[in-house]
């Protein structure tokens, strides 16, 4: 189904009628087409009504810093915020120090600018997002295997196949042995990229809206001498929570949680974070929860031998890199 931008904007002010997303009965304020390009339904209860709140909040992120705060005042993004729309705009009109009228016609901008970021986002949607992912890697194999657990969210009205994106280096293009179990089953592997492996999967069934898919994998490397040392993922949407564990034995001298970074900052020598005390735990592990799309989340090493690769030096991040 395609959504215009005008009905997107158009649902957000039916939206912050009243108490808004504050509302006991949020589902009948929902129109058909942001439940579209948010992947709201009222199945998913207390996490469909977070989920929304962040999108929300994530599509003023490029508001001037006034309409963005009468926009999430409109909407009542805080439990505390008054129970009608009204009242508000009034609290917001003086805050900024205007009337009311011009408090709404800034919000009337405001909801057609964030209506475009939701619909430019939906554009990209594979019909689910990462409810969460558990990756491991023991690197004390010469051949270590990544192993991963993975719960989607079914956003589209069916879902039969869902495609993955890793950047996985030193394979070329024989493939990676890559293996599938649980609710899915792998029926293409291909190079996109020189790096990036797209791995089609078959889902046992069709997925309805709002349900959830769990599989696990297992994909052995074929060196851990290969690429950039780090186990991270930057999400393309809503991830909820994101956990990584590697254990490094003896192999690494220094380790970082990177908790939301760039890319150049993840590939970099020193990303200027604390760094982990390798001698108390060999084996980080880091939790992450309500990721931000086109951060890298995960963990970044430093081998002590020093004729394993050195940091930084790939032109992108080459090693157990996924786009959840």
């Amino acid at each position: 189904m395609d959504v215009s931008v005008q009905t997107v904007a158009a649902e957000l002010a039916q939206l912050q009628r009243n108490r808004g997303l504050q509302a006991g009965d949020l589902a009948s304020r929902i129109g058909p087409g942001l439940a579209r390009v948010t992947g709201f339904s009222p199945a998913r209860g207390a996490e469909g009504r977070q989920s929304l709140v962040r999108q929300l909040v994530r599509g003023t992120q490029a508001l001037p810093p006034e309409q963005r705060m009468i926009f999430l005042r409109a909407c009542a993004a805080r439990p505390g915020d008054a129970p009608n729309l009204q009242d508000r705009l009034a609290e917001a009109a003086e805050q900024i120090d205007r009337s009311v009228k011009v408090a709404r016609r800034r919000l009337t901008a405001a909801n057609l600018a964030v209506a475009e970021q939701l619909v430019a986002a939906a554009a990209d949607d594979r019909g689910w997002f990462l409810g969460e992912l558990i990756a491991y890697v023991d690197f004390r194999d010469e051949r270590p295997i990544h192993r991963a657990r993975r719960t989607l969210v079914v956003t589209a009205p069916t879902l039969e196949r869902v495609t993955e994106m890793i950047s996985l280096p030193g394979y070329g293009e024989a493939g990676p042995d890559f293996r599938v179990q649980g609710a899915a089953t792998l029926e293409d592997a291909r190079l996109v990229g020189p790096q990036t492996w797209e791995f089609v999967l078959r889902l046992d069934r069709t997925y309805a809206c709002g349900d959830t898919v769990e599989y696990e994998t297992a994909l052995r490397l074929p060196s851990r001498r290969e690429g950039d040392p780090l186990l991270v993922m930057a999400p393309r949407r809503d991830c909820w929570h994101f956990q990584a564990t590697v254990h490094l034995g003896e192999l690494a001298d220094r380790a970082w949680i990177l908790d939301g970074v760039t890319a150049p900052t993840a590939l970099s020598e020193d990303p200027n974070v604390p760094p982990v005390d390798l001698t108390v735990n060999p084996a980080p592990r880091a939790d992450f929860r309500d990721l931000t799309p086109g951060l890298v989340y995960g963990i970044k090493w430093r081998w002590a031998d020093p004729e394993l690769p050195e940091q930084g030096v790939a032109p992108k991040a080459s090693g157990l890199y996924s786009h959840g």
